[in-house]
């Protein structure tokens, strides 16, 4: 860390010199540029005045050679743009001037100016024209590599005002890294015990860090004592499973293998044969429930591999329909009725197949739990599904545990029942899935009523 702040402040105390370097010499040069220009102007006004003085005896160009030197070029241009006068080459032999910028804004306004490169002084060139009074034009040039000498003739104190400032920058860099450092390497050293950081020389600005340190230590040993909680809960939760899953399957298991040893051995009556193989078909049919349902619940655990789409737009009332017409036999078998209320029309996002198998359950629960005679009622809202029955009922401290999977309130009813004890597991799932919530009113003799509210 104290590299990289010593680093940092060189850097910036480098590239601070830079850019002041460079904007000075940026400043400087155009100062002198101007400053070329104004006195070239001037010039030009001088030595209009004194072309204006001369005799006509003593000729247009007598006194232009007296100005003219190695750093000023003066050029006379007639009306038709020939060359009369050139102080840096033989006026004879240069060709027309009359289109040069400088030249046509002069003759055009009275005077003009153009900063441009010269094929005869083979250098940049900046140009300043004046029309005469005899309708000639007097223009002056001088050349920018006399500016850049002058620029350059300043480039050695700028290099050493830029060593200078790098070499404090580095002084300063070592010394500022070793005091903001040591607050920091201090909170460092008591990083793991947060009781022995106190306020006294931790920089204000770092205090709410320091705060935010122990906060999160706190948070952070809350967390891991709560995720150790959570792992023993979770082991304790497979053991049971495991254990409840061995069961459930082992009673069937047993059952198809007693009667089918039976039959094998041809210990069966042959009048007992029909009895013992719908025995075995039975108990078949319910180890192939059990295994689809713990299918169900394996593919729910990890809804992100199973690809569920709930972005359908589910109508509530078809699918309770649907549900209520496939337990319709074993509704009449017990001579419960089934009836369907509520709104026509409610309509939730979710996944169809899903939620037909929520419900399902649900129905079917209520059908297998009340006496016969009893009535099943299903009420269908806007963003709700509630399944009531006549039920037995559930004892209140038995509530908060009928959605753990293989949970049976009466073990011995609930075999007689032929429930797989996964079915309600399921729907806690499936609900979960669909971030709904589920609410249960139970009282004994009096019956169930259980709702999923959606989001």
């Amino acid at each position: 860390m104290k590299n990289s702040i010593r680093f940092s402040l060189i850097y910036v105390g480098v590239l601070a010199a830079l850019f002041a370097v460079y904007f000075t010499a940026q400043v400087f040069e155009n100062e002198m540029s101007e400053q070329l220009k104004r006195d070239l102007r001037e010039t030009a006004h001088l030595v209009e005045a004194a072309y204006g003085k001369m005799d006509s005896s003593d000729g247009p160009v007598a006194c232009l050679s007296d100005f003219a030197s190695e750093d000023l070029r003066i050029t006379l241009v007639d009306k038709d743009g020939k060359v009369i006068y050139e102080s840096d080459a033989e006026a004879a032999k240069m060709e027309n001037h009359r289109n040069r910028p400088e030249i046509l804004e002069a003759f055009n306004k009275g005077s003009g100016e153009n900063l441009r490169y010269s094929v005869t002084l083979n250098a940049k060139v900046f140009y300043v024209a004046e029309r005469l009074s005899d309708g000639n034009v007097l223009r002056l040039s001088r050349r920018l590599a006399s500016l850049h000498e002058s620029v350059s003739k300043t480039t050695p104190y700028l290099i050493a005002l830029l060593a200078a400032i790098v070499v404090v920058s580095i002084l300063i860099a070592f010394g500022l890294s070793r005091v903001f450092v040591r607050p920091v390497q201090k909170l460092a050293e008591n990083l793991g015990q947060p009781e022995l950081m106190d306020d006294e020389g931790i920089y204000k600005e770092i205090a709410p860090l320091v705060k935010t340190i122990r906060k999160q230590n706190r948070e952070l040993q809350l967390t891991i004592e709560q995720l150790s909680e959570e792992k023993k809960k979770t082991a304790q939760m497979r053991d049971e499973f495991t254990a409840n899953a061995s069961h459930e399957l082992k009673t069937p298991l047993t059952s198809i293998s007693g009667y089918a040893e039976l039959i094998e051995n041809d210990m069966a009556k042959p009048e007992d044969v029909k009895l013992f193989a719908g025995k075995i078909h039975k108990e078949a049919n319910r180890l192939l429930s059990i295994a689809n349902d713990i299918m169900t619940l394996s593919k729910l655990d990890a809804p992100g591999e199973s690809a569920i789409d709930l972005n359908e737009t589910v109508d509530l009332w078809p699918l309770a329909s649907g549900c209520i017409e496939e337990l319709s036999l074993n509704a009449s078998k017990k001579n419960i009725q089934v009836s369907l209320e509520g709104d026509a029309a409610a309509q939730v996002q979710g996944n169809y197949k899903l939620l037909f198998e929520m419900l399902y359950n649900l129905v079917d629960n209520a059908i297998r739990y009340t006496e016969p005679g009893g009535t099943v009622k299903v009420l269908v809202q806007e963003k709700s599904l509630t399944v009531k029955d006549s039920g037995i009922g559930i004892p209140e401290e038995n509530q908060p545990r009928i959605f753990e999977r293989f949970y049976r309130v009466d073990k011995s009813r609930s075999k007689a029942t032929g429930g797989t004890g996964l079915g309600l597991a399921i729907v806690k799932h499936i609900a979960e899935v669909h971030h709904a919530e589920i609410s249960l009113q139970s009282a004994i003799g009096v019956g169930t009523k259980i709702t999923v509210t959606f989001c």
